[in-house]
């Protein structure tokens, strides 16, 4: 019987400290700024997080959507990203056809070159649009019609007509007579 008081004792008491998983990422972790410095170099996310040692995809989005500070420097290397594939479109555009490419090779290798750019420009156009986005003209121009000015300009025809018809007919009548 003292045996079992001394368990139902154990129960009654509070655990001490957090109790769960212990947390591997706090934000002082410096894989969280290895994050940001790989976006911010060209990388995605889904690409860093696949590397040794990182956290998983939930809890970096996680982090992404409770953590401010960390949410602004991920923007901020968001933004850095579609600089830097800018750059690469560059980069890759620049590039001279390697020696000894001919024919199919040549052409298939100028289209790889092709997708390169066109992913690039498509992934920086929606990282950073306002930079890098089409641009839409958005202007509005008022081409109303009134339809009161209309009806005053069809009256001012119409009494014009009748006046001109009217001239007419007395420089008739008067010729003739």
């Amino acid at each position: 019987m003292k045996n079992s008081n001394a368990i139902e004792k154990n129960y009654d008491k509070k655990p001490k400290g957090i109790m769960g998983r212990p947390v591997e990422f706090p934000i002082e972790n410096p894989v969280w700024e290895k994050i940001i410095d790989g976006i911010a170099n060209g990388k995605s996310l889904s690409s860093i997080l696949r590397m040794p040692n990182m956290p998983s995809y939930s809890l970096a989005k996680l982090m992404i959507r409770t953590n401010e500070s960390f949410k602004e420097a991920y923007e901020k290397a968001v933004e850095d990203r579609a600089d830097r594939m800018a750059e690469e479109i560059i980069d890759l555009a620049d590039q001279k056809i390697p020696a000894g490419l001919e024919g199919q090779a040549a052409s298939a290798w100028v289209q790889q070159l092709r997708v390169q750019v066109d992913a690039r420009k498509w992934v920086a156009s929606k990282l950073k649009p306002r930079t890098y986005g089409d641009r839409i003209d958005v202007s509005v121009t008022d081409t109303r019609i009134s339809v009161l000015d209309a009806l005053e300009a069809a009256q001012a025809r119409v009494q014009s007509n009748i006046i001109d018809v009217s001239v007419k007919r007395i420089e008739n009548a008067q010729n003739e007579g």
